[in-house]
């Protein structure tokens, strides 16, 4: 089992995105090859998400890596 954590801007990858998805859910989206990749932290444990489930209207940009940090972290606790 993965121990749940917050993770460092350190880990991912040049031109990451980090959204909130769904209004709660900290989301990761980096480029992977041809595409992207997306991640979601809630709770503090990485999870695939695939990328077609972000829509126009389901998901904006975090104010900056250390708000959607916070985010990830209060997914911890609740």
């Amino acid at each position: 089992m993965v121990k749940p954590r917050v993770p460092t801007r350190s880990e991912f990858a040049p031109g990451t995105e980090f959204l909130v998805f769904e209004f709660r859910c900290p989301v990761a989206k980096s480029p992977s090859g041809d595409g992207v990749a997306c991640v979601a932290w809630f709770g503090g444990v990485p999870h695939a998400l695939d990328p077609a489930w972000l829509t126009l209207d389901n998901n904006w940009p975090a104010d900056s890596f250390e708000a959607w940090a916070t985010l990830v972290e209060r997914s911890m606790t609740k």
